[in-house]
């Protein structure tokens, strides 16, 4: 199947999973990744010689697919199926000026913004209604994979919304107007973006936003000097904007994959969208953990068409079947980083 083709079947398949499926993977939706590893393990000389060293069988289910490290990204030959005049887009992984930056190139987005609009769509959030985005813009970041996330989703489903962080400011004043004006507000943003905001609001006499006002936060802290709890974090959107817990989501992803993953309040699994795939690793055998149990999360991403479907990222989790898992955080000797560190 040429890459063409793939692109076209995977955007079309996205494209129909508008609403809640069966957790249980379809003989379509099985054949859809194993013929991606077979492409990507022919044109992708990176993974070919990943997968060469493993010295694995016969591949012949999702779990038998090798995943590789987010690390790979940050090496060269760098693990992509394209040429250098096929990439459009690089995304770049955030971090210190003497870090060495992970890559991720696509030959076009298409698939990728498809899958950030029926991933959210899949997942049920609220509607986009008076939308404050707390993060640089596509045009000031250009290679931030959560920018142009949120640009995507002002495009497609809030062209009223707002960019508030501008060369690193915050624009609280339009939050705070917002909130006497008696409006719903819907904040988006990465979690050290609302530290930021919260810190200026502990300043100001407390606000409260009107019913109806929730809030997406994303990222973490590793690589900074802040360490909060989940439930910490959410207690600050209670004090200082009157939002509860139940009105806060939380999305996780990262510059390596092209599908996002989400929750809703406090102590609910991520739901993952029928184009993924979830597993979970003991990190001394490498192999698949049961239901309940923790281990490295391994995720299968359809939507990763132009590098590697299959990750193991450097996160830990409590597995729950191949479309839901449970976030414990960072391992703590992986090295540092996260979105929130543009910043």
């Amino acid at each position: 199947m040429s890459i063409k083709d793939l692109h076209r079947l995977i955007n079309q398949y996205i494209s129909s999973q508008d609403s809640r499926s069966a957790e249980n993977i379809t003989p379509f939706q099985h054949s859809l990744f194993l013929d991606l590893y077979h492409h990507q393990h022919q044109e992708n000389s990176a993974y070919k010689k990943f997968c060469s060293s493993l010295k694995k069988a016969k591949i012949q289910t999702i779990n038998d697919i090798p995943s590789i490290p987010t690390d790979a990204f940050k090496l060269t030959p760098n693990p992509t199926s394209l040429k250098p005049e096929q990439i459009t887009t690089t995304f770049l992984t955030s971090g210190t000026t003497t870090e060495t930056k992970g890559s991720h190139h696509f030959a076009t987005t298409n698939t990728y913004e498809t899958s950030i609009l029926y991933g959210w769509k899949y997942c049920q959030l609220p509607p986009l209604q008076q939308t404050f985005i707390l993060t640089p813009s596509a045009a000031e970041a250009p290679h931030s994979s959560l920018s142009y996330m949120m640009e995507t989703l002002k495009q497609k489903l809030a062209p009223s919304a707002t960019f508030i962080l501008n060369n690193g400011t915050i624009d609280h004043q339009a939050v705070i107007d917002s909130a006497a004006a008696g409006t719903p507000v819907i904040l988006l943003g990465s979690a050290l973006a609302f530290l930021q905001l919260f810190e200026t609001l502990e300043k100001l006499p407390s606000i409260k936003l009107p019913p109806g006002s929730w809030a997406l936060e994303t990222g973490g802290y590793k690589g900074t000097k802040k360490s909060l709890t989940k439930e910490q974090l959410y207690q600050k959107f209670q004090t200082h904007l009157g939002i509860p817990e139940n009105q806060i989501w939380n999305e996780y992803s990262m510059t390596e994959l092209s599908s996002q993953f989400y929750t809703n309040g406090i102590g609910n699994p991520h739901i993952a969208p029928p184009w993924t795939h979830i597993k979970v690793i003991n990190p001394e055998t490498n192999l698949p953990v049961q239901a309940g149990e923790t281990g490295y999360l391994v995720i299968y991403d359809l939507a990763n068409i132009d590098s590697v479907m299959a990750i193991r990222t450097q996160d830990l989790a409590i597995y729950h079947s191949p479309k839901s898992f449970t976030l414990i955080g960072r391992d703590p000797s992986a090295l540092p980083r996260g979105c929130s560190r543009s910043l």
